[in-house]
């Protein structure tokens, strides 16, 4: 049975989404399987279990019709020169599509389906789409500075993210003196 959902407003800053519903904190434990290196993974966990990404996201009835939103901040930092990172995830649903939108920082969208890979990079105002069916993971590509993105998708897409950790990735972002290396 469908819920009403009344109109509503967020505001979206460079560090929050102000009126989120919903927050969580991802921590490298909480990244185990997700990196190249796990064994530098780990020894980092045990040292200072950093925070590598936020966020901040408004919920909705998940239902077709519906407009999830959310606003992710990934810290700056890497394990064994691989940037941080979102998990990464695929929808539930496979006909659903997304849309990121840089506000503040430098990142890569990396997206993937079968063994296609495809990269957009993000800056603030980047608007990029994320095809039905593709995976996706967000990478800041900064040394010092988080990378910040907006995102929307329907409410009712789900989210797999034990697929990204069943299938990896096949291509890995790494911080480079000059930039960063997708390889």
């Amino acid at each position: 049975m469908n819920q009403v959902q009344l109109p509503f407003s967020t505001v979206i800053t460079a560090e929050e989404l102000k009126g989120f519903t919903h927050y969580e904190e991802r921590k490298l434990s909480d990244m185990k399987g997700y990196f190249a290196d796990e064994e530098a993974r780990a020894a980092m966990e045990q040292s200072a279990d950093q925070v590598v990404y936020q966020v901040y996201r408004v919920e909705v009835p998940p239902e077709e019709g519906e407009l999830l939103h959310c606003l992710t901040v990934i810290q700056p930092g890497q394990v064994a020169g691989e940037c941080f990172m979102t998990k990464g995830h695929y929808h539930l649903n496979e006909k659903c599509a997304e849309i990121y939108v840089g506000v503040k920082g430098k990142g890569v969208l990396l997206m993937q389906k079968g063994q296609e890979v495809r990269t957009i990079e993000m800056r603030e105002n980047t608007a990029a789409y994320i095809p039905a069916g593709w995976g996706h993971r967000t990478i800041n590509v900064s040394a010092d500075q988080p990378f910040v993105f907006f995102s929307v998708w329907p409410g009712h897409s789900g989210y797999d993210y034990q697929r990204a950790v069943e299938e990896p990735f096949v291509k890995r972002v790494y911080l480079r003196p000059d930039g960063y290396e997708v390889k």
